[in-house]
């Protein structure tokens, strides 16, 4: 019986180009070997004990692992940018490789990206909003080390 369920999903997957429903998470999302929170506000990025990321304090990830950074809305309710919306683009300074987040703001708090670290020799990484912002900026300075 397993065996005609996974069939069937996969043959619906190669016909529609994904899994159907909730589905495509079971199968396609795998565990990372490190997830990392990075807050995001019009102040900048901070890790999860609120100290600034940036050149001078970079996130550092290992070479080969599976990294998922989940960037929060971090806004203070009595800040202005509370109606801002940020999208991180996380760039390699290696080459031309880039990937994206969704948009995070007041009622979707959380998006993330996933990269292998260090894939094709990279390096290092730079993350910044791509989104015209009250923290523009501030949000431009997001360095990512491989180890």
């Amino acid at each position: 019986m397993k065996d005609k369920f996974f069939l069937l999903v996969t043959v619906l997957a190669f016909s529609f180009g994904t899994f159907p429903g909730s589905l495509a998470s079971v199968f396609a999302e795998t565990k990372p070997d490190l997830e990392l929170i990075v807050k995001v506000n019009e102040k900048g990025f901070f890790d999860e004990k609120d100290k600034l990321l940036g050149p001078t304090n970079p996130l550092k990830v290992s070479k080969g692992k599976t990294v998922k950074i989940v960037f929060v809305f971090d806004e203070a309710v009595k800040s202005l940018a509370i109606g801002d919306v940020h999208q991180i683009a996380i760039t390699a300074d290696d080459d031309n490789w880039a990937i994206e987040s969704d948009k995070i703001w007041f009622f979707n708090r959380k998006a993330s990206v996933t990269f292998l670290a260090g894939e094709h020799g990279r390096t290092q990484y730079r993350g910044y909003c791509i989104i015209d912002c009250i923290g523009m900026d501030h949000l431009n300075n997001l360095v990512i080390q491989v180890v």
